[in-house]
């Protein structure tokens, strides 16, 4: 997903699965577990299979391209504090049937990215005003909005704190950031990259492994010494120095394996 949303957002090609092989295989995947996780992609309609004779190429959904665009948005663009009423919160409630579980899934993984929590079953908490009219017209093409509730609300209880706990897991997050520190942080990271493709495919994904699981939360509800910005000044500098040759790598293996008409 990582590559499809640094490289295939606007054009959207389809690559040979030998072109897939070799991109993961510059962070040590193997041939097998490349060709498992693509066919398991297309079984859930992220990824689709076109035919060129007897070779096989593959190219984003709609459904994933709405996923990636979402990913690369929270990933390289929406950092700041945005303006929101004081106190205000959205709590999004929703409860679709076994029939739906794609849906269901996506909607799930979607409200993380946003900076929703689980406080608990079926009911989901991100602070501020969020604008869900995207999620919803999904969710109306879908067929199940009907199943969902969203408002704008205040907490009656004084201990937002206390909200805020049973919902994030602040101080183990806390530790996963100081993780990523010491990961990346170092002379050599990445010691199974192969090279810069891979070490910037790698420190993406870890980053964004973090995103999803990071509330938006306004600084005075997030302990003393939150590490995110120090990571975010890290993941910015390993970014700019890998991107430039991953993306000349990148397109060297995609004129030898896209599909072309």
């Amino acid at each position: 997903m990582t590559m499809l949303g640094r490289y295939c957002i606007e054009e959207n090609p389809a690559i040979s699965t030998a072109g897939y092989i070799d991109v993961l295989d510059r962070i040590d995947v193997s041939p097998h577990a490349t060709r498992l996780t693509v066919s398991r992609m297309t079984e859930r309609g992220l990824l689709e299979r076109l035919r060129q004779g007897r070779a096989a190429y593959f190219r984003a959904t709609d459904v994933a391209l709405r996923v990636v665009r979402v990913q690369d948005q929270r990933t390289f663009h929406d950092h700041g504090e945005s303006a929101n009423p004081e106190g205000a919160w959205t709590i999004l409630c929703f409860s679709l049937p076994e029939s739906h579980r794609k849906e269901r899934h996506l909607l799930r993984r979607r409200l993380a990215w946003e900076g929703f929590g689980l406080l608990r079953d079926g009911v989901w908490i991100a602070p501020g005003e969020h604008d869900l009219g995207e999620i919803l017209e999904q969710l109306s093409q879908a067929g199940v909005d009907q199943n969902v509730e969203a408002f704008t609300a205040y907490p009656k209880l004084g201990d937002v704190h206390g909200m805020i706990s049973r919902t994030w897991e602040l101080e183990e997050l806390s530790g996963r950031y100081e993780n990523f520190l010491r990961e990346w942080d170092v002379p050599a990271p990445a010691p199974l990259a192969a090279d810069a493709l891979g070490r910037d495919l790698l420190l993406i994904s870890t980053w964004r492994q973090l995103l999803r699981e990071t509330p938006r939360l306004p600084d005075a509800h997030l302990p003393d010494g939150w590490p995110a910005a120090r990571c975010l000044d890290l993941f910015r500098t390993l970014h700019t120095e890998y991107h430039p040759e991953a993306d000349r790598l990148f397109a060297d293996i995609l004129e030898e394996n896209r599909l072309r008409s």
